[in-house]
């Protein structure tokens, strides 16, 4: 069961060729190029392993356009908080 839900906002992402910082940091290799470009012309990134997510959010954090967010499952929040 994955740690973690990740989701980025396509029409908000500056593309993995332009950007990339999410798939530069992860270091699980959650993301990918998508498949298909986004409004803005970019191709935007992806997840490609959403199983791989340990929930780390450095993803979510170090993207500037806030297109990256991640949803805590709700075992993981409770584990922080204890």
């Amino acid at each position: 069961m994955p740690k973690a839900t990740v989701i980025v906002a396509d029409e908000l992402c500056k593309g993995v060729e332009d950007c990339g910082l999410c798939v530069e940091v992860c270091p699980e290799n959650v993301f990918a190029a998508a498949e298909t470009g986004n409004a803005r012309g970019y191709v935007p990134s992806a997840v490609a392993d959403a199983a791989a997510c340990t929930g780390c959010e450095a993803c979510m954090r170090i993207c500037p356009d806030f297109a990256v967010i991640v949803e805590q499952d709700k075992q993981s929040k409770e584990a922080k908080h204890a």
